[in-house]
């Protein structure tokens, strides 16, 4: 009869494999990317008369928003060529005054009820905008002067382009072990994987800083208001009719991460159901389409639902691999052990490659030791919450909409609270 030792050690040696398939895919994006630079796209046809640009504005009791509209009404863009107009599902009286101090500057669109959240909040307010390009920040951006210039552009140069994704530059990183750890994450994704998106012809829209074609986006019926993750949807909608999204890479605007664990854990949860429920809903596509290559497809599997169905193998994995230290029988710590540790430390260890390496690039490293240990523990809760949350999604269960707090929606007391606080002020 098998001890516990020994079953543990069975699991563990079953759970590992995909774990380290998983991670060889990480090693390979880390490869990929020494030979694919950052897209910096330069379109240097002379404008004679810049088309109508409407910035769209969703928000939600966030306070923050007044610095986004600042920003916004100081774009180089031609001032007769461009509107803001913010959709506004407020209700608190804080967000609604502040954003009414912009009256006579700003179209405001309220509505008596939240259906869709953000994506119905975007359809709405299409209503009440004349722009033929939409370009869409979530409140907490900031993006620089010559925006709007350059996302238009492309749009210029090509009628097959549907979409213009711009970069982050996370605005609150070193706030805490929460943000360092969010804000690698979100870079790796920018730096690593939305390059090999670009690459492939499947570029991802990420649901802010980002542009679209007015006629386009009315084509495919708007922002799918069923789905937690409507960027990603619309992506797969717009790909699918042979539409081309652009990722400018050099193009940086201002965002935040989420400043404590609960909130980055549910945003990030959002996410995995989301995607995974763009998935399930276009999967004979993704899958069977002509009209998308092997590329393509790889990426949007990989995109959608690849590296949550092995989250669950890494939760197992880190369990079984703690519970052998407890069972396994006293003896000497020998150098064939030690050997043992370095191999699956390395094989498994795809993803610190992928943080490390962006890092590196962003110029960043000294942030290396808070982002490891970040990886080694909140990166652990992260796969249980996504593996629940992709999950959910494959069976079809429902999951409730999630604001993302803002941190420039704190006032000065909150901010040292939250700096102070062991928990980051949940």
């Amino acid at each position: 009869m098998l001890s516990p030792y020994e079953i543990n050690l069975f699991i563990y040696n079953i759970v590992v494999l995909p774990v380290i398939f998983l991670s060889m895919v990480y090693y390979f994006m880390v490869l990929l990317n020494f030979g694919i630079k950052i897209p910096r796209l330069r379109f240097r046809n002379k404008i004679k008369k810049w088309p109508f640009v409407t910035i769209q504005l969703p928000v939600y009791n966030d306070p923050v928003v007044g610095r986004c509209i600042k920003t916004c009404l100081n774009l180089d863009y031609p001032k007769d060529r461009y509107e803001i107009v913010v959709a506004d599902d407020s209700t608190d009286e804080k967000t609604k005054k502040i954003i009414d101090s912009f009256k006579g500057k700003i179209k405001i669109v309220r509505r008596n009820n939240r259906k869709g959240f953000k994506a119905g909040a975007l359809n709405n307010a299409m209503k009440y905008s004349k722009g033929e390009i939409i370009v869409v920040f979530d409140s907490d951006w900031v993006p620089p002067k010559n925006f709007l210039k350059r996302i238009v552009k492309p749009f210029l140069a090509d009628d097959k382009i549907a979409g213009v994704q711009g970069r982050i530059k996370v605005i609150n990183k070193d706030l805490n072990l929460v943000t360092k750890f969010a804000s690698a994450l979100l870079l790796a994704y920018y730096r690593i994987w939305v390059p090999l998106q670009h690459k492939a012809g499947a570029t991802y829209l990420g649901g802010t800083a980002m542009a679209l074609r007015r006629d386009v986006l009315e084509e495919v019926g708007g922002w799918n208001e069923n789905s937690l993750t409507e960027d990603a949807d619309l992506t797969v909608n717009l790909l699918k009719r042979g539409y081309k999204i652009l990722y400018m890479g050099d193009l940086k605007a201002g965002g935040e991460v989420p400043y404590n664990l609960f909130h980055f854990l549910k945003q990030q949860a959002r996410w995995a159901y989301g995607q995974a429920r763009v998935f399930v809903e276009h999967w004979r596509d993704i899958l069977f389409s002509k009209t998308f290559n092997i590329k393509q497809k790889l990426i949007i599997f990989l995109t959608s639902i690849g590296g949550n169905l092995i989250a669950p193998f890494v939760v197992l994995m880190t369990l079984t691999g703690q519970l052998g230290w407890v069972l396994g029988p006293m003896k000497p710590f020998e150098l064939q052990d030690f050997y043992r540790f370095v191999f699956y430390f390395v094989a498994t260890g795809g993803f610190l490659a992928v943080l490390g390496f962006t890092l590196k690039k962003e110029n960043l490293t000294k942030d290396f030791p808070s982002v490891f240990f970040g990886a080694m523990t909140i990166g652990v809760l992260l796969a249980i919450t996504n593996s629940i949350a992709a999950m959910r999604a494959l069976l079809g269960m429902k999951m409730v909409w999630f604001k993302t707090p803002k941190w420039g929606d704190f006032s000065v007391l909150k901010i040292f609270k939250v700096l102070f606080s062991r928990n980051g002020g949940k």
